[in-house]
């Protein structure tokens, strides 16, 4: 399945100089979610993901390296979580106050992608500079006050940086550097014991409500499960049996898909950065329409202090 254009073209006009650079994109991230058939399309919209469906970026009309790097960030993200995230596990294991729900959005995403980072160092890079990128745009590096900062993002870049080694992007240090004092004191021994248990999604759910029970915001559900639980259960092993799409696989198979396509994801890379090198020295104006670029993040009102910000995906 072809990625879905983002611009229509005059009949008869050569391929866009992006387009290459879409496709290598594309490759690798159905590569690494292990869903060839996934619908990728690029928009001036923010990312997202639907069943069966992909938005990412559309790439700027003169994409530099960092642009590149940006849009395959945003790319990886997206096949990690479909490629390491259990939607039922998540759902079932989500704190009951509005807080500790964003806290553990947020620590989840950076799970998934730290699985990946610690496994392709080109993905490493090209998360850093989608979460430098989305730091940026939100003005996260103005925040000189911790009641502004999110404890949301704050963590989950402190969580990263435990599970992959890689300090904070430069645009979110504030924030992070803001928290840090706190987040150490209370909880450093549980901050360090994330990394045993990165690769399984429900004991890394365990310890980080231990952790946030550590950091006093902690609500679990009830681990009896109810009426309704049994009921999704049972509609979860129908679907799981007639082969859902996003399915996750055991820890041994994900293990052994995210190693197969670090292959594919290299090769898709090279590609990726042959067509951005074409688009940016031999770039024509005339070639595209006006330049789309996502929209801004805005900065986190400061009269909602602490309130965290909805899951990426």
């Amino acid at each position: 399945m072809s990625t879905t254009p983002s611009n229509k073209f005059r009949p008869g006009s050569k391929e866009s100089p992006t387009e290459p650079f879409k496709r290598a994109v594309t490759s690798a991230l159905r590569a690494i979610a292990k869903q060839p058939e996934i619908e990728v399309s690029f928009a001036a919209e923010r990312p997202g993901l639907a069943p069966g469906k992909a938005r990412l970026p559309e790439p700027p009309r003169k994409m530099s390296k960092k642009d590149a790097a940006i849009v395959r960030g945003h790319a990886d993200s997206i096949a990690l979580r479909l490629a390491c995230h259990d939607a039922k596990v998540h759902r079932k294991q989500m704190p009951l106050n509005m807080q500790a729900r964003g806290v553990f959005d947020a620590v989840e995403q950076a799970r998934v992608e730290a699985i990946g980072a610690r496994r392709m160092a080109g993905v490493a890079k090209n998360l850093t500079a989608m979460l430098d990128d989305h730091f940026h745009r939100g003005k996260y590096d103005e925040i000189t006050d911790r009641a502004d900062a999110p404890l949301a993002d704050a963590l989950a870049m402190m969580v990263r940086e435990r599970l992959t080694g890689l300090a904070p992007p430069p645009a979110a240090k504030k924030v992070v550097e803001l928290w840090r004092p706190f987040i150490e004191d209370k909880a450093r021994g549980r901050l360090d014991s994330l990394e045993s248990v990165v690769e399984d999604q429900r004991r890394f759910a365990d310890a980080l409500h231990d952790l946030l029970d550590d950091l006093e915001i902690g609500d679990r559900q009830d681990s009896e499960p109810d009426e309704d639980d049994q009921q999704d259960e049972q509609q979860d092993g129908e679907q799981d049996q007639s082969g859902a799409e996003g399915a996750p696989e055991g820890d041994a198979e994900q293990d052994m898909n995210l190693e197969q396509a670090d292959a594919s994801s290299e090769e898709a890379n090279e590609a990726a950065e042959a067509a951005q090198s074409q688009s940016s020295d031999n770039f024509d104006d005339s070639e595209m329409g006006d330049d789309d670029t996502p929209g801004d993040t805005a900065r986190p009102p400061a009269g909602g202090r602490n309130e965290p910000r909805g899951p990426e995906y």
